[in-house]
């Protein structure tokens, strides 16, 4: 009969629990008052650790006043003492936990990404966490249930995730362990410190419906009397609470950071390897292919030619979009800035590189079905205001042979590479796919130039500054901004600048990469930023080799 079973089990039982077998609820108790006192209580400090206490006593017994006839539960290979307790006693002293939350998502968050075989570890763990096996579900309940935790803290004991560990361990021949230090403490939860409740226990489950309806159950538990603890001693009991909520959810975003971490950094480093290709092709950093490793640049002024002979001869293209504020599929102008390194032979670039910058061939088109579009409402367009030369006007169906002839097609006399150069370059890449020159399909375009990101790599910031505020800092005197051809020879010119800079402030130095502050932009100085890099296209169209962090590498 339902009535004479002193505990539940989910698993066992078609039967509702037996509501005489729990306690009446008290009378709910409000926090107790800053008057009364408590000898055995500590003087209230700062919030206490959750610091790892040893596995609950050998042979303890829990007090007599809390237990009602019980019938013991069966044990199971993984448990080594039977469970003593009916449905809402409370568990013994000294006993550790750890919460359910934290043993689903063990594998996720503990199981090093490093490992080759991770996946088939985590697949393996999640079998077998509820297979075959037997845990016991405790449940502590807050002090204060707020809306955010609707059910109390699900818990199983320490013990039991050791011996289901070593199980895993065992099939899969691996070394799984609970982490060290800190972020081991919320594995060992012990509860009770101050005369505060223990966790309650609620029945045995061995399959996730049973865990689910156990935490519903953890409902109707009784209400704990808090009326005897002390102003100070239910404050640390309710901060206490709050923390463990706090770490679950910091544990369980832990991996999500570390990934954000992980790839901030390799973006940091890949700028600084941009940065220094934009130096080898305009001859102020030299190939590792021609340079020993370990002979320190030699100084330069600005006042002299490049220091060395570029390897590759190239043109440095730079692209600037502007589409309609109220349709972005409308593009309105289309701002082009070319300059041929074979223009700088033998010219001393200047302070901030105004000799080099003299040599940029402008262009600025406008689309000739869009000519009385004008940004004004987000921003004030300038379309008129052309500050290098006449504007040329182009039907629509036209622009994207202009544009290839400028870049640099299959059909063009120059067949050298090209640099593709934007601020925010990706938007306005993907910008050209609108007016019909996609290019990604073009060969000539081998790399790719993001002065964003290389504002980024001079500051060591990750803060984000627009195509004006980043030429005002370079000291680049610039006006009518937001028309399509003169951002793109401004950031040209910004591009020149941030390159010269950095000569000027790397010759004769080595950035290691211990250097305090530089752990995440350093990439080491003595070498020459490796091979082009292209971005992937928004639709793959042909089959590419990519390097790890999703960017072509291109050779010639």
């Amino acid at each position: 009969m339902a009535s004479d079973r002193t505990y539940w089990d989910p698993d066992d039982s078609d039967d509702e629990i037996n509501i005489s077998m729990i306690p009446k609820a008290p009378t709910p108790i409000h926090p107790p008052s800053k008057e009364s006192s408590d000898a055995r209580c500590p003087v209230l400090t700062d919030s206490p650790r959750l610091a790892p206490l040893p596995g609950p006593p050998v042979g303890e017994s829990t007090e007599a006043s809390n237990i009602s006839p019980l019938r013991t539960l069966p044990a199971t290979s993984d448990t080594i003492n039977p469970i003593c307790l009916a449905f809402g006693d409370m568990s013994e002293k000294g006993t550790t936990f750890i919460p359910w939350k934290l043993v689903r998502g063990y594998p996720r968050m503990y199981i090093g990404m490093k490992k080759k075989n991770q996946q088939r570890i985590i697949e393996v763990f999640k079998e077998a966490l509820l297979e075959d096996r037997d845990w016991d579900v405790f449940a502590q309940c807050d002090p204060t249930i707020s809306k955010m935790r609707n059910l109390p803290l699900v818990l199983v004991p320490t013990i039991q995730f050791e011996q289901f560990l070593s199980s895993i361990n065992n099939r899969i021949d691996e070394e799984l362990s609970i982490p060290k230090g800190r972020a081991g403490e919320l594995f060992f939860l012990t509860f009770g410190e101050w005369d505060t409740p223990r966790p309650r226990f609620l029945g045995r489950a061995n399959n996730a419906s049973s865990i689910d309806r156990l935490e519903t159950r953890s409902l109707t538990l009784p209400a704990n009397d808090l009326s005897h603890l002390t102003h100070a001693c239910y404050q640390m009991y309710q901060e206490k609470m709050d923390e463990i909520y706090s770490s679950l959810t910091n544990a369980k975003n832990q991996k999500k950071r570390e990934r954000a971490m992980k790839k901030r950094r390799e973006r940091n480093k890949a700028s600084g390897r941009m940065l220094k290709r934009v130096q080898r092709y305009l001859g102020l950093r030299q190939a590792t292919s021609h340079v020993s490793l370990n002979k320190p640049l030699r100084s330069w002024s600005t006042s002299q030619p490049a220091p060395f002979k570029a390897r590759e001869s190239v043109r440095f293209v730079c692209v600037d979009i502007e589409a309609y504020e109220k349709d972005d599929r409308t593009i309105t102008e289309v701002g082009l800035a070319v300059l041929d390194t074979e223009d700088l032979i033998d010219i001393p670039p200047g302070e901030k590189g105004e000799n080099w910058c003299s040599l940029i061939q402008p262009y600025h088109l406008r689309i000739q079905e869009h000519r009385y579009l004008v940004n004004s409402e987000y921003l004030q367009g300038c379309p008129d205001a052309f500050n290098f030369g006449e504007s040329q006007f182009v039907p629509l169906k036209e622009t994207h042979k202009v544009v290839g002839k400028i870049i640099g097609d299959k059909e063009s006399g120059d067949q050298r590479p090209v640099i593709i150069v934007g601020h925010e370059v990706q938007a306005d890449l993907k910008f050209l796919l609108k007016i019909g020159y996609n290019p990604w399909s073009e060969p000539l375009i081998v790399d790719e130039v993001d002065t964003r990101d290389l504002f980024q790599r001079i500051k060591r910031s990750t803060d984000v500054r627009g195509l004006e505020t980043m030429c005002t800092e370079l000291g680049i005197f610039g006006k009518n901004y937001h028309n399509g051809g003169n951002d793109a020879v401004y950031t040209l010119q910004a591009m020149i600048a941030m390159a010269i800079k950095r000569t000027v402030e790397g010759s004769g130095r080595k950035e290691v990469s211990s250097t305090p502050g530089t752990d995440e932009w350093s990439d080491g100085e003595m070498d020459d930023g490796g091979c082009a890099k292209r971005s992937m296209a928004p639709v793959e169209t042909t089959r590419a080799s990519h390097s790890e962090d999703g960017s072509l590498d291109v050779q010639w």
